[in-house]
């Protein structure tokens, strides 16, 4: 990918730790990250060393204690709580491991749920739900039950309702961590399809080697910093320890 995609996600200089005293855990330490507009970055390393933790801090749903957060030109790190959710509803997509799917409503209802948050008539929401999941390859599934899908096709819920309202920032959190190989491989291919919009940009948290090929960018944590960013990913020894 060129260097000329303009910045979409900096963190600089973040801190974070939990606890006090004795029991204080120190998880992000001076952690510097970016991510481009129109790419696919993946952000790897062992447990513990801070990703999930660097996720949630440029996801806004943790204020670092020190630090920069800007998405999207927005700064993050001062805004209210207030602010902050406004902010994620509107700019932000998460896509998780467990698919996070509520259970007693249909695949079509699930969906539609982010755009009735923000008070979207249900007509329209419905539409544009509709339209979603034939994108994700989900048409006539629409009133199914998530219990009555494959793993694969619950991901692909997930990932409509991550989209539905049209967010900038796509964050995924191990997405094929509870797929087979293949079922994984679609999945990643289509985040990669949907990373390519000017207008977006994709993190995707992962300790699965085997789509680390999906990426534009890898960058890895050790130690609760970036310790490499990896430009081109087809020249990465891939190593199942990541």
């Amino acid at each position: 990918m060129s260097n000329d995609h303009p910045i979409a996600v900096s963190a600089r200089k973040v801190d974070m730790a939990f606890g006090l005293g004795e029991a204080k855990v120190t998880a992000l330490k001076q952690a510097d990250f970016s991510a481009r507009r129109g790419e696919l970055i993946m952000l790897v390393g062992p447990s513990g060393c801070g990703k999930t933790t660097l996720l949630s801090v440029i996801a806004g749903t943790l204020t670092p204690q020190a630090g920069e957060i800007e998405v999207f030109g927005q700064r993050l790190d001062g805004l209210s709580q207030e602010a902050l959710t406004a902010f994620r509803q509107k700019n932000l997509g998460f896509v998780f491991q467990s698919f996070n799917l509520i259970p007693t409503l249909t695949v079509i209802e699930n969906v539609m749920v982010p755009l009735l948050i923000q008070g979207m008539k249900h007509s329209l929401a419905r539409a544009k739900a509709v339209a979603i999941l034939e994108q994700v390859g989900l048409k006539g599934r629409e009133e199914s039950s998530p219990n009555a899908l494959s793993g694969g096709q619950q991901q692909r819920v997930a990932i409509a309702r991550a989209l539905v309202h049209e967010p900038p920032l796509l964050i995924c959190d191990e997405p094929t961590s509870a797929l087979d190989k293949d079922t994984g491989a679609q999945i990643m291919q289509m985040i990669r399809d949907l990373s390519r919009s000017p207008n977006r940009c994709v993190v995707v948290v992962t300790h699965d080697f085997r789509i680390f090929r999906f990426a534009d960018r890898i960058a890895e944590m050790e130690d609760g910093r970036i310790s490499r960013v990896v430009d081109d990913p087809s020249t990465l020894e891939i190593q199942p320890h990541l």
